[in-house]
C-alpha cells in the first residue's frame, strides 16, 4: 500500500472525531433544561423536594433517571430510559430532546447505526429542534462511523450554511479537510485543514490540521512546506498528541531525504528510534539511517547496518535492496568478490526484479576493473538482451521507473517512463504507463495508452495483459459492450495465456449479470474445456452449477457443484454444500440437506452473510422437525452475529414464530 495511504488510515482510525466537551453538559445545557421542566412541574403543584420522585408521571421519571444517568455515565441504563421513553411517550412535547440524547447515549456506547436513526429522526421531522446545529453535527459524525463519507460531507455543509458560528466550526473544518482528503480532492482539502487551523484554538485541532497541510504539502511536492509544518509540530513539546509527534517525525526524514538533506534525514530517523524502537515503522526507518549513512560517504557504517538489518530482518522487503546497497559499497571499496556476492542473488531472481538490471551493470563494471574479457562478454550479451546501452543515462531513467513502479509509487514512476519514450525502450515504457493509469484510476488515460501501444506494436509481448487491463478499464468507465469485444479479442488470439482465463472469467460474469445464460454458459464450458488443470476452473464449476440451479436443472447443477468438492479450493465449498442442501432442501429430501448445510458451515467464513443463511436454513429444518430448542439455538446464532439486517430481521420473526407455539 502507498506509504502515505497507509499512515493516514493508522491517523484516521486513532483522530477522537468528538470534541473535548464534557459530555456531562451538551449544548445550551440540555440536560440541565430538562430537569428545570420536571423541577417546575414538582413546584407548580407546591411539592417539597422530598416528594417530587413520589409524584412524577412515568414519563417524566423515565427523563429524569435516562438524564441522570447519561450525566454520570450510566449509559447502559441511559440508553433504556430513553429507548422506553419514546416507544411510551411518542407525542410528549419533549420527545426530540429525548431522541437527542438518546443518540448521543448511543454514540457513547458505539452503535452508530442506532445512533445515525435517533438523529435523522430530528432531520426529518423537527427541522426548527433549537440545536438543530449540533444534531447535524452528530449525524455527519456517525455517517463517518460507518464509512458514509458522502452524507457525512453534505450534512457538514449543510452546518456551515446553517450556522457559520457553529461553536465547533474548527472541528467542522477538519473532518470536511479529511474527507477530501481521503476522496483524493487535495486542493479542497487543503483549503478546509488551512481554515480549521486559522480558526482553532484547541490543540486538538490545531495540530492534526497542521499534519495533514504537512501531508498534502509532500504529495504536491512542496516539500519545503511539508517540512515546515512537520517541525513546527516537533517543536511544541506539550500541544500535539504523543501519536502525531512520532508520524511527523517520521515524515519529516522522508521530507529531508527528497530534498537531499542526508544528514538531518539520518538524525530524524535516529531520533524516531530512540523514542519509538518498537513501532512497526522501525525496520523501515533502520534501513533508511543506514541508506543517509551509504549516501553520505559513511560506508563502514551502513556496511555494519546493512548487515544487522538482513540478520534481523531476514523476510523484509528491503533485503534485496539491502544486498545491492552492501554490494554497491563493496564495490566502491574495491572489493570485487565480495560486491559479486550481493549481487549474485538478485542476478538469480527473474530479469524483471527491478535491482536484476542495476546488478548486471555493477557486474559488468566489477569484470572491466577486474580485466576479465570473458566476463564482460557475458555481461554484454546478457545486457543486450534488455536494453540499449547506447546512453547509461536513459537505461538509469528506465531502472529508476521501474524501481518507483515496483515500490508502488505509480505516480512518481510515470514522470521516469515518459522520459524513456523516444528511445528502445517505447513499447515497455507505453505498457508500464497504461498499466500505471490503470492502478491509479485514471482508466481513460490507461486506455488511449493501451490503444498507442497496439497501433505501435500490433504484436507486442505485452498485447494480452495490454487487452486483459483495457478490458477492465472499459468496464469501470461502464462501457460493457466494448469490455466484452476486447476481452473476445484476447479470447480469440492463438496463444493460450492466463490472460485469456481471466478474460473468460469476466466475460462469463458479465453475460450471467445480463441474463445471457447460453453465452455464460458458453463461456464457463470453455474455461473447463481450455484451462482444465487452472484453480479458476473451479470457480467456473460454481458458476456453471448457479446457472443450472437458476433453470431449476438440478440434476447438472449438482454434477457441476459435486466436482468443486472433489478439487483442491476448500474456500469454494463451503458455498458449493451450502446450495447443494438448497437443492435437497427443495427435493423434500430434509436429511441430505441438512448434512450438506452442516458440513457448508465448516467451510464458510464466520463473517460471511452464507454462513448465517446456512443457520437460518439448519434452524428452518430443525423448526420444521419440532426440534424447537436446536432451531432456537439457530436464529439465535444468527441474530446475535450476523451484520445483515435482513438475516437478523428474518432470524428474530422465526423465533417469535416458535416462542408464540
Amino acid at each position: 500500500m502507498n506509504r502515505i495511504l497507509w499512515v493516514s488510515e493508522i491517523l484516521l482510525s486513532g483522530l477522537n472525531l468528538f470534541p473535548p466537551i464534557s459530555e456531562g453538559l451538551l449544548p445550551k445545557d440540555m440536560i440541565k433544561k430538562i430537569l428545570l421542566f420536571l423541577l417546575l412541574i414538582s413546584f407548580s403543584i407546591g411539592l417539597d423536594k422530598a416528594g417530587f420522585a413520589k409524584v412524577l408521571g412515568e414519563e417524566e421519571k423515565l427523563i429524569l433517571v435516562g438524564t441522570g444517568a447519561f450525566r454520570d455515565g450510566f449509559y447502559d441504563i441511559a440508553e433504556k430510559e430513553f429507548g422506553q421513553f419514546i416507544k411510551d411517550y411518542p407525542s410528549h412535547p419533549n420527545l426530540y430532546e429525548v431522541y437527542y440524547l438518546f443518540g448521543k447515549t448511543l454514540l457513547k456506547k458505539g452503535k452508530w447505526k442506532e445512533a445515525q436513526s435517533a438523529f435523522l429522526k430530528i432531520v426529518q421531522e423537527k427541522k426548527n429542534f433549537e440545536q438543530f446545529d449540533y444534531v447535524l453535527f452528530w449525524l455527519a459524525t456517525t455517517e463517518l462511523k460507518i464509512e458514509a463519507p458522502g452524507r457525512a460531507k453534505r450534512l457538514l455543509l449543510d452546518l456551515l450554511k446553517l450556522s457559520p458560528k457553529f461553536e465547533w466550526i474548527d472541528y467542522v473544518y477538519l473532518l470536511l479537510g479529511l474527507i477530501d482528503f481521503r476522496s483524493g480532492n487535495l486542493t479542497s482539502s487543503e483549503q478546509y485543514f488551512k481554515k480549521a487551523s486559522s480558526l482553532s484554538k484547541r490543540n486538538e485541532i490545531l495540530w492534526p490540521s497542521f499534519f495533514w497541510l504537512g501531508i498534502l504539502s509532500f504529495r504536491l511536492n512542496r516539500v519545503e512546506d511539508a517540512l515546515g509544518y512537520f517541525s513546527k509540530i516537533l517543536s511544541e513539546r506539550k500541544g500535539p498528541a504523543p501519536f502525531l509527534h512520532k508520524y511527523a517525525l517520521y515524515w519529516l526524514g522522508e521530507s529531508q531525504v527528497r530534498l537531499g538533506r542526508w544528514e538531518e534525514a539520518k538524525k530524524s530517523y535516529q531520533l524516531f528510534l530512540d523514542r519509538y524502537r518498537n513501532d512497526p515503522l522501525s525496520p523501515e526507518v533502520i534501513w533508511k539511517v543506514g541508506f543517509c549513512q551509504y549516501r553520505l560517504g559513511e560506508t563502514k557504517e551502513a556496511i555494519d547496518l546493512f548487515q544487522s538489518f538482513r540478520n534481523q530482518y531476514k523476510y523484509s522487503p528491503l533485503l534485496p535492496h539491502t544486498q545491492f546497497l552492501i554490494g554497491r559499497i563493496y564495490l566502491s571499496q574495491g572489493d570485487y568478490s565480495s560486491s559479486l556476492k550481493e549481487f549474485e542473488p538478485i542476478l538469480a531472481k527473474p530479469s524483471e526484479h527491478p535491482l536484476w538490471a542495476l546488478s548486471l551493470l555493477s557486474t559488468f563494471w566489477i569484470h572491466a576493473y577486474q580485466g576479465n574479457i570473458e566476463g564482460l562478454s557475458k555481461i554484454s550479451q546478457r545486457f543486450q538482451k534488455i536494453s540499449s546501452f547506447e546512453e547509461e543515462k536513459i537505461f538509469l531513467q528506465w531502472i529508476q521507473g521501474e524501481m518507483t513502479f515496483a515500490e508502488g509509487r505509480i505516480l512518481e514512476a510515470l514522470p521516469y517512463y515518459f522520459n524513456v519514450l523516444n528511445t528502445r525502450f517505447r513499447e515497455k515504457a507505453l505498457f508500464q504507463i497504461g498499466k500505471g493509469y490503470f492502478l491509479e484510476n485514471k482508466f481513460r488515460d490507461a486506455i488511449t495508452n493501451f490503444d498507442i501501444l497496439f497501433l505501435e506494436y500490433p504484436n507486442s509481448k505485452y498485447k494480452e495483459e495490454s487487452l486483459f487491463l483495457k478490458g477492465e478499464s472499459l468496464l469501470q468507465i461502464g462501457n460493457v459492450k466494448q469490455a466484452l469485444e476486447c476481452f473476445e479479442q484476447l479470447v480469440n488470439d492463438e496463444n493460450k495465456t492466463p490472460w485469456q482465463l481471466f478474460a473468460l472469467t469476466q466475460m462469463g460474469t458479465l453475460y450471467t449479470l445480463l441474463e445471457d445464460s447460453p453465452k455464460a454458459e458458453g463461456t464457463f464450458k470453455k474455461i473447463l474445456q481450455e484451462f482444465p488443470e487452472h484453480p479458476l476452473t473451479y470457480y467456473a464449476l460454481l458458476k456453471l452449477g448457479n446457472l443450472h440451479f437458476r433453470k431449476n436443472n438440478v440434476v447438472e447443477a449438482i454434477h457441476y457443484y459435486s466436482q468443486i468438492l472433489k478439487g483442491s479450493r476448500f474456500e469454494l465449498r463451503g458455498e458449493a454444500y451450502f446450495l447443494l442442501g438448497e437443492i435437497f432442501y427443495q427435493q423434500g429430501k430434509y436429511e441430505k440437506a441438512f448434512g450438506s448445510f452442516e458440513t457448508a458451515v465448516r467451510y464458510l467464513k464466520e463473517t460471511s452473510p452464507l454462513f448465517f443463511l446456512t443457520y437460518l436454513e439448519m434452524g428452518n429444518l430443525q423448526r420444521k422437525w419440532g426440534k424447537l430448542e436446536e432451531a432456537k439455538k439457530s436464529y439465535t446464532t444468527v441474530l446475535n452475529q450476523a451484520k445483515d439486517e435482513e438475516l437478523k430481521k428474518a432470524a428474530s420473526e422465526l423465533l417469535h414464530l416458535i416462542e408464540k407455539r
